[in-house]
């Protein structure tokens, strides 16, 4: 057996650079949320921002942007330190964020610390941890800031631990206070601590949900790469399959009608070669007497051409063809076959020019075929019809199509004013017991009188009857 339909072992689903890309687009998403979170409210009343360290802050964390742009860059192999670095990455902007938050009101802008959710959600794109680790590094952010800011907090972090030294000593004098205000506003103590209560029990949260979804999309990106890698080995084996069909086929274009790619039998038929047919037009390979329903066919909906001539070389071929449309590596292609008739057409052809009318029976009495001559001579005739409603002036029960023993059989008949040999033949069935019947009338006599017709008409009657 070919290699081609050996086990096919499906690879396991891998990290790509496209989840990086999600990222960096969270991160960018939140960029745009810091600028409006620090723009109107500085634009919009008499708060006080500073402007200069609040627009470092804002290129800083485009620096990070730009570099998760090159860490997703397709031509970027994945290494092990590449996780490492944009964990740093992640870790560095939400203390930009934080640095951001001090610059425009920190405490006295408590809205602000929403935008520390895009950050927790954007990490489920990594690991499962890594939405707790920028929970964590946001909560602690968050509280040194706060304590920088307020006072009150490093009086009662102080009273806590039941020492004020390094409280004063790493955010100085419980007296002073840095960073742009409102004026006349002041937040008790009590506001402040169930600020940071409810912030850091809402990250905790968030980190919990966005390691949920992670886990739902982690599975949905392993079920997309099992359907992407069956999907790319249906492609290949329909391929394969449309390069070996017997009978001549091509792919092609309907933008361009150029062809795309053909099976071998294609161009043993037309007489060329598979490199000579990729990549030219279709009409310049097959010379159709009617392009213009052969191109109708490729550029708009499936169906077929039941009598399409093609001039190939010097000879004339009548093809029935076929069109239907497919998708084939991303791209909508026109799948056309071509099935040669000429020895049917021939033949038919014949049967219709003959002096004699023709029908052919199958062994339950059906007609498969008949030739023109056969409606001016038994009117309506149908494919598939009883054979006996042919010649109802003849016994019912005698199968006149049929030969008998005999395999062949002649015997006259009347049909309106004439008299007709009917000879009958069986055709056997290659290896089946039941046969084909072709039967054929050839007028023998005319001029017959009404009294003679009826007497002629019980003769041939009573001898079908003898014969049967």
């Amino acid at each position: 057996m070919s290699s081609r339909f050996d086990a096919h072992v499906l690879p396991s689903p891998v990290q790509t650079n496209s989840q990086i890309q999600l990222l960096n687009d969270v991160w960018l998403l939140t960029i745009l949320a810091v600028l409006i979170g620090a723009g109107v409210p500085w634009l919009a009343s008499d708060f006080q921002v500073n402007v200069v360290s609040a627009s470092c802050g804002l290129l800083a964390l485009g620096a990070i942007h730009v570099a998760l742009t090159l860490l997703a860059s397709p031509l970027r192999l994945k290494m092990v330190w590449q996780v490492k670095t944009i964990t740093a990455l992640e870790v560095a902007g939400v203390v930009l964020m934080g640095f951001i938050w001090d610059q425009v009101g920190a405490l006295q802008n408590p809205l602000f610390l929403i935008l520390f959710v895009l950050p927790i959600v954007g990490a489920i794109f990594l690991s499962r941890w890594h939405p707790y680790l920028l929970a964590a590094v946001s909560i602690v952010t968050v509280g040194f800031v706060s304590l920088i800011e307020s006072p009150e907090l490093r009086w009662f972090v102080g009273s806590l631990v039941g020492s004020e030294v390094w409280p004063v000593w790493l955010f100085g004098s419980a007296a002073t206070a840095t960073g742009p205000s409102f004026s006349a506003f002041s937040a008790p103590l009590n506001y402040q601590i169930v600020l940071l209560e409810v912030f850091s029990i809402g990250l905790i949260a968030c980190a919990v949900a966005a390691e949920y979804v992670g886990i739902i999309f982690g599975r949905l990106n392993e079920h997309a790469a099992i359907a992407r890698s069956e999907a790319e080995r249906g492609e290949e084996l329909w391929s394969s399959l449309v390069e070996q069909l017997p009978l001549p086929a091509l792919l092609i274009d309907p933008a361009s009608l150029g062809v795309v790619a053909a099976s071998a039998s294609a161009g043993s038929y037309l007489l060329l070669t598979d490199d000579v047919l990729e990549g030219r037009s279709l009409f310049e390979v097959l010379k159709f007497s009617y392009p213009d329903v052969v191109q109708e066919l490729i550029t708009g909906a499936d169906g077929e051409a039941p009598s399409a001539v093609i001039r190939i070389g010097e000879d004339l071929r009548i093809t029935l063809v076929r069109v239907l449309h497919v998708m084939h590596k991303g791209r909508r292609l026109a799948l056309m076959t071509i099935e040669d008739r000429t020895e049917i057409f021939c033949v038919r052809s014949a049967l219709d020019t003959s002096e004699y009318a023709a029908v052919v029976v199958d062994s339950k009495g059906r007609v498969l075929a008949f030739s023109k001559l056969v409606i001016g001579l038994l009117g309506s005739v149908e494919v598939g019809m009883a054979a006996g409603m042919l010649l109802p002036q003849s016994d019912p029960g005698l199968r006149w199509w049929e030969p008998g023993l005999t395999g062949r059989r002649k015997m006259h008949m009347q049909i309106g004013s004439r008299i007709y040999q009917l000879t009958a033949s069986a055709i056997r069935m290659p290896g089946e017991e039941a046969s084909i019947f072709a039967v054929s009338f050839l007028p023998v006599a005319s001029g017959v009188t009404a009294d003679s017709s009826a007497t002629n008409s019980t003769v041939i009657t009573g001898t079908l009857r003898r014969l049967r």
